[in-house]
């Protein structure tokens, strides 16, 4: 069966690395915990989208990438593309608790909550459309002109907005193959060759973002971060190294590459080159050579040699 959805969705770094913190400090960071919790109701919000093109096929030929990243004048994200050889759709995914209200002079999302507090958010309808410029001028790069439209998607049905009349559509996800199946209909701008050839293309440019380390955005918690290497079985952080991998003297569980996840929050959390001495101290070990076992045995990018020798993660892998 042809695969039509062409770049799918994971997990933001940003959350993994919040994640990653959240776990390993002693006490919660208000502070953290909501950067968590919204970062986590975006992603499902994104997921409601997701699973609407994973159940649905349309009967032209097109190609849908998510959470893509690309650079024209400036760099810009796109949640979702719905691409064919006739038209592009951007849709931008909201997924936000409380009584909205969009406004247009200033453009801006308003969210009121029940317990009375106000905040105001970017418009949706000013990302769209500066996101649709933003592909345009992408596309003119490349000698591609399609006609570009935009719709903003609440990701449940329980959410809701005050609008004034805007020519950006807001939609739920169930109304997503409706307005897809209503838009102009035209003849191919693209044969089949230009259409793959543009598909690969934005997916070879796509660049994923990678945050700043945690504890460079978080300075306070750097100092309060729990070391060790965490059991898989109960959690627990300072998993002690012996012959065959790890075991655990909280549950006496055993694994032989607990450390993998250990080295992978390191770069989540401070970033940077990891020496031999960082490894020792994050993951409780005393000599050196067993460190080095461990650093070679990991997917890392190496520079210089013996003690000048560094380690980095693509985190993107």
């Amino acid at each position: 069966m042809r695969e039509f959805i062409s770049k799918r969705r994971k997990e933001p770094l940003l959350l993994e690395g919040l994640s990653a913190a959240i776990k390993r400090l002693p006490s919660s960071l208000p502070v953290l915990e909501a950067k968590y919790a919204a970062l986590k109701a975006g992603f499902g919000g994104e997921q409601q989208l997701d699973r609407v093109f994973e159940n649905y096929l349309f009967p032209m030929n097109y190609q849908v990438l998510h959470d893509l990243a690309l650079t024209s004048s400036t760099h810009f994200q796109i949640d979702t593309l719905f691409i064919t050889p006739s038209y592009a759709v951007i849709f931008e995914v909201k997924n936000i608790a409380g009584e909205l209200q969009v406004i247009n002079n200033p453009p801006q999302l308003i969210r009121k909550l029940d317990n009375g507090e106000v905040k105001g958010f970017n418009s949706p309808i000013t990302q769209v459309q500066s996101n649709c410029e933003l592909l345009r001028d992408w596309f003119h790069a490349r000698n591609v002109s399609l006609p570009i439209y935009g719709a903003v998607v609440l990701a449940y049905s329980k959410q809701r907005i005050d609008l004034f009349d805007t020519p950006i559509p807001f939609l739920y996800p169930n109304a997503v193959p409706t307005y897809i199946r209503h838009l102009p209909t035209e003849s191919p701008l693209l044969d089949d060759a230009a259409f793959t050839r543009l598909t690969h293309d934005l997916i070879a440019s796509h660049r994923e973002f990678i945050p700043t380390p945690i504890c460079s955005t978080y300075p306070i918690i750097r100092d309060k971060i729990i070391t060790g290497v965490a059991c898989p079985s109960c959690g627990f952080f300072g998993m002690t190294k012996y012959m065959k991998g790890w075991r655990c003297p909280a549950c006496d569980g055993t694994s032989i590459d607990a450390h993998k996840q250990a080295i992978r929050d390191w770069f989540l959390l401070y970033g940077g080159k990891m020496m031999n001495k960082d490894c020792r101290e994050f993951l409780h070990i005393e000599r050196q050579q067993t460190a080095n076992r461990i650093l070679r045995g990991v997917d890392l990018y190496v520079e210089g040699a013996n003690r000048n020798r560094s380690y980095t993660m693509n985190l993107r892998l």
